[in-house]
């Protein structure tokens, strides 16, 4: 699967452990959607693509996922502060630890046993 096989509006589901990455239809393609918790389906519409990958902003959430809650903050949909306020806090602080584990094992080179456990 390329770019050029996708239409620019699609509905797609998320299956990866990413809040903003989606495989469609695994087939090796990713498209990077934010604000989609994994387990939902959205229709998105590309607008940049690379070599691997494409970008596209968030149209419509189809299924929603159960994590998913309005944020509390008026500006969430255009300050990107906050990014994570449409999931449960629960949710939120699984994210944020993973994302700080995986950081510390790719740049920092550190051993993912010597992390305390949360």
């Amino acid at each position: 699967i390329s770019a050029t096989d996708l239409p620019a509006d699609r509905k797609i589901t998320s299956e990866e452990e990413s809040d903003e990455s989606l495989d469609v239809e695994n087939k090796g393609w990713v498209v990077f959607v934010p604000s989609v918790i994994p387990g939902e389906t959205v229709r998105c519409r590309i607008y940049r693509n690379f070599r691997s990958y494409s970008e596209a902003d968030l149209i419509e959430v189809i299924d929603k996922s159960p994590q998913r809650v309005e944020p509390v903050c008026p500006l969430f949909a255009e300050c990107g502060g906050c990014q994570y306020q449409h999931m449960d806090i629960s949710i939120q602080r699984e994210w944020k630890t993973s994302q700080v584990q995986e950081l510390l094992e790719r740049v920092g080179k550190l051993d993912p046993d010597s992390f305390p456990s949360t």
